[in-house]
């Protein structure tokens, strides 16, 4: 786990009459963190993002992602986060000495499925085993807390997914609790568990 912080570049002010405590209205800079950039997801990315994206290992560990991914995916995707500018966080995942893209995070707010907000994030499998979802996952709950006033973040992952569950540990995530969701891509039912970030146990991590 690296000790360094991440670095907001930019926020703009909030508007007096929005609910700054809703994560639908987070101004969504450009963070860096000691290996990665975390930046809105470009046209330019389309052509990197459907080659990570396009991996059944992958496609496995989230409810919704298309299999196979094609680079119409990856546009619909990033014309989708651009129509959502102000209602969520989603970020391309980059490495800062290379400008690589390497993943997709995100924070987002769905009171009809969840009662807080929730982040969810993807690497390319070539990037696995650097740490680098850890980082940037950090990175994102670190964003949240700083810019609003909830008391809590959800993460959801596989109950297979041993490396993804380590991860939600790292950002103080506790168990919630389970459920069962039908990958209807994929046709296979997924085993989920659901963890808990709270504000109280983020600042013990980065205190720690």
């Amino acid at each position: 786990m690296t000790s360094s912080k991440p670095t907001i570049n930019a926020m703009n002010d909030h508007s007096a009459n929005m609910r700054e405590s809703s994560a639908l209205f987070l101004d969504c800079p450009i963070i860096a963190t000691e290996r990665l950039v975390l930046r809105p997801p470009l046209d330019q990315d389309i052509e990197e993002m459907a080659s990570l994206a396009n991996n059944i290992n992958i496609a496995r560990m989230l409810g919704t992602m298309p299999h196979p991914y094609t680079q119409d995916d990856a546009k619909l995707f990033i014309e989708k986060c651009a129509k959502d500018i102000g209602r969520a966080c989603v970020y391309a995942i980059t490495e800062q000495e290379t400008g690589l893209l390497i993943g997709v995070g995100g924070l987002h707010e769905d009171a009809s499925r969840y009662s807080e907000p929730y982040m969810g994030y993807w690497i390319g499998e070539a990037f696995w085993g650097k740490g680098y979802a850890t980082e940037a996952a950090r990175a994102m709950v670190d964003l949240f807390f700083k810019v609003t006033n909830r008391p809590a973040l959800l993460v959801s992952a596989r109950v297979d997914n041993g490396a993804s569950k380590k991860i939600i540990s790292k950002c103080g995530g506790l168990f919630q609790s389970k459920s069962t969701v039908h990958h209807t891509i994929l046709n296979e039912d997924l085993e989920l568990e659901h963890f808990h970030i709270s504000r109280e146990n983020w600042m013990g991590e980065i205190a720690a």
